[in-house]
């Protein structure tokens, strides 16, 4: 009967060592072969030990971690050596009690084998050096974030009415950033210089305030605009020659450049965080939305009862995408699309429309008008039709009855972009083909001064109308109601106001001076505006994918700004008035003048070949092809990411089948001993029951952490 209670199963008794190595690991690193390691790991393959039932945990941390030491490359102070040793743990059959203790034996038998070279004085000396220098920029770094423009305010901003609402007012900050850059260089190297020579031309009629509101009279005769600006040198106090026009083309060539590659740049940071980075990552936007959504920043009540509405709204919309839509009826699908195509007709046939009566108006009342009111009357219908066709084309999509409200905004701001797009077009084709006209350039300044007088004066005037709307809802009833804060309507009027400056820039220099300070006070009035009349948006509002959309239009503007300047220089004659009246192109100047070319130069032909449509066409077209195939990277990307997101599912559905299949053996196993033993005497079954009902317990517990056991032989 000893001999039988003796002999023990190999599977139970014995364990295998090399289960303790991670095969997988070792298979992937040429350094750690398999065979190898395990001769030197293990004297042989196979080490019998008694059971691991009368060892304790320490005892077995102790075993395991005296045979792992006696392997050289194992006990390495390298990173593929550490990287070796934590899979060897992690691939172990242990407990993490077990596996801790070995990892800190390891870790202390590396240290002591490693013999540490002291550090030098100098490396000390330019490691703490180095330390004081990242801490100082750190702080300088913090420092200049809380000193930013507005930084208090616009914090204050958005704990009172959230993050939504201070995008509005960011985005006002940023592009007031970026006009400070070229009103800077304009003014130092292009406005400063002429006024050194001369400020204005003496006028027998004087100056009259109205002048002031047209941008005619005494100031079409300043250095307000183009044609007042000389083609020679001014004499500078140092007593060296300034040339006016050198500095003319070269600032505002750096200023536009400057511009388009921080816009450019912006755009494309701004598209990868909204688009591309959360794309093809496993998130949850409903738990995202839950635990994560929520506005810390908020310190009002009413806020927060708002932000927690929003919250509830938003989570609506959510579910409202992701439900499926009941199929509609071929009669009710059809009337919806007649619908949507008759409201897009409609809005192409208003665009359409606006850009004729445009072109009337340009025709009947500037030409050979300034000087005069009526130079007023084209910017005034225009500012009104940029103020009100937001609203109409708004009405008009709630006819369409659009399933997804975002896609309702997005179709709605093309379509207000679209109109701004159209005015702007008509401005300039309008003024290159009325460009034979006496200094066209200096009237084009005024058109551009005049539409971003008559925009500020018409925001004043609905400010005005804010403030007597909020009197009336808190002094006789509160019927009337409080208005939302638009930050669709609002951004789009900074890209119109925008647009303008870029499209006035080149003919009207000092006018980056008028745009900074026209955003300055429109921050101011509407900060006042938001505290005194309107109340939060009840929709919530997309911060991130709308700016990157608002960004895009502001790019597309710049875009369409430029190649029109460019077809200016290179194409419409120019030797009438301004800096480069002695040259029928500004190009010539540009040419003969500035790079001193001549025209059968091998140079010159290279820069007209680059300077055809053919090759802007082919390097936009490459460019379209290395966006789409970026794209298609994002793509592949995200299908492998949910592919391997499945495997790993699979897997771990493979490991809880063969646990529950390891489990059931386990058990029948037992149960089979149990009745190979019921011959065995009464009194020797009664002293071997305890010991049974102890390994049972030790081997229920190993299964419960699913882990097979191990036995290890006393020596």
């Amino acid at each position: 009967m000893s001999s039988i209670s003796q002999k023990t199963s190999p599977s139970d008794e014995y364990i295998n060592m090399e289960q303790l190595l991670s095969v997988q690991f070792a298979n992937e690193n040429e350094e750690y072969i398999i065979p190898n390691d395990l001769t030197s790991i293990i004297p042989y393959a196979t080490l019998r030990m008694r059971n691991i039932a009368h060892l304790s945990n320490e005892e077995c941390a102790s075993a395991i971690a005296n045979h792992l030491q006696s392997s050289s490359k194992f006990m390495q102070d390298d990173s593929a050596s550490k990287r070796f040793r934590m899979e060897t743990l992690r691939a172990m059959p242990q407990c993490l009690t077990v596996k801790r203790s070995v990892k800190s034996q390891l870790v202390a038998t590396v240290n002591q084998k490693t013999r540490k070279k002291p550090i030098s004085y100098w490396k000390l000396l330019r490691y703490n050096i180095s330390l004081k220098f990242r801490k100082a920029r750190t702080a300088t770094q913090n420092s200049l974030q809380t000193m930013k423009l507005w930084h208090q305010t616009i914090k204050a901003i958005e704990s009172r009415s959230g993050s939504g609402i201070a995008t509005y007012f960011k985005f006002l900050r940023w592009l007031l950033f970026l006009n400070i850059i070229p009103c800077i260089l304009s003014v130092s190297f292009i406005v400063i210089p002429q006024s050194l020579d001369q400020t204005h031309v003496p006028d027998y009629d004087g100056v009259k305030i109205l002048d002031f509101l047209t941008g005619s009279g005494f100031l079409s005769r300043t250095i307000m605009y183009y044609g007042f600006y000389s083609n020679g040198t001014v004499d500078t106090p140092l007593g060296t020659k300034y040339s006016i026009p050198f500095a003319y083309f070269l600032t505002l060539f750096s200023c536009y450049t400057l511009m388009f590659v921080i816009l450019s740049v912006k755009v494309i940071s701004s598209y990868r965080k909204s688009y591309v980075e959360t794309r093809g990552k496993a998130h949850d936007l409903y738990s995202n939305k839950i635990f994560c959504g929520w506005d810390c920043s908020i310190s009002s009540p009413k806020t927060a009862a708002v932000q927690s509405a929003s919250i509830y709204k938003e989570l609506e919309e959510l579910l409202a995408e992701t439900r499926q839509r009941v199929p509609l009826h071929w009669f009710a699908k059809c009337s919806l699309i007649i619908m949507q195509l008759a409201v897009t007709a409609v809005v192409l046939f208003m665009i359409c429309g606006v850009g004729a009566l445009v072109w009337k108006l340009l025709d009947h009342y500037n030409i050979g008008t300034s000087g005069s009111v009526s130079v007023m009357i084209v910017p005034t219908v225009i500012t009104v039709i940029i103020h009100i066709f937001p609203a109409i084309i708004s009405y008009l999509a709630l006819l369409e009855r659009y399933n997804n409200k975002r896609t309702e905004l997005y179709i709605t701001m093309m379509r207000n972009h679209a109109v701004a797009a159209a005015i702007f077009g008509v401005l300039f084709a309008f003024w290159i083909i009325n460009s034979t006209s006496d200094c066209w350039q200096t009237d084009f300044g005024g058109e551009i001064y005049r539409l971003i007088v008559l925009d500020f004066i018409v925001s004043v005037l609905g400010a005005c109308l804010q403030f007597a709307r909020s009197a009336l809802y808190k002094r006789v009833s509160t019927k009337i109601g409080r208005p939302e804060f638009d930050i669709a309507r609002g951004t789009l009027n900074l890209i119109y106001n925008q647009t303008l400056f870029w499209m006035g820039f080149y003919f009207s220099p000092l006018i980056s001076f008028i745009i900074v300070m026209k955003m300055v006070v429109t921050f101011y009035i509407k900060k006042y505006e938001l505290e005194r009349c309107y109340q939060r948006p009840s929709q919530p509002w997309r911060a991130a994918q709308t700016q990157t959309l608002f960004l895009a239009f502001a790019f597309l503007g710049m875009i369409g700004v430029l190649l029109t300047i460019g077809y200016i220089i290179s194409n419409v004659e120019s030797n009438d008035c301004g800096p480069f009246r002695n040259h029928t192109y500004t190009l010539d100047y540009i040419v003969d003048g500035m790079l001193s070319l001549k025209r059968d130069s091998g140079f010159w032909s290279v820069v007209s070949d680059l300077a055809r449509p053919a090759t802007g066409a082919a390097i936009l077209i490459g460019m379209c092809v290395a966006v789409y195939c970026l794209r298609a990277k994002v793509n592949a990307n995200k299908e492998m990411l949910h592919i391997l997101s499945e495997m790993l599912l699979l897997q771990s559905q493979d490991k809880q089948f063969l646990m529950k299949s390891f489990a059931n053996f386990a058990k029948e196993h037992s149960v089979t001993r149990e009745s190979a033993h019921s011959g065995i005497d009464l009194t020797q079954h009664a002293g071997l029951t305890k010991r049974n009902q102890g390994n049972e317990g030790i081997s229920f517990s190993r299964r419960r952490f699913n882990l097979p056991s191990t036995s290890i032989e006393e020596k």
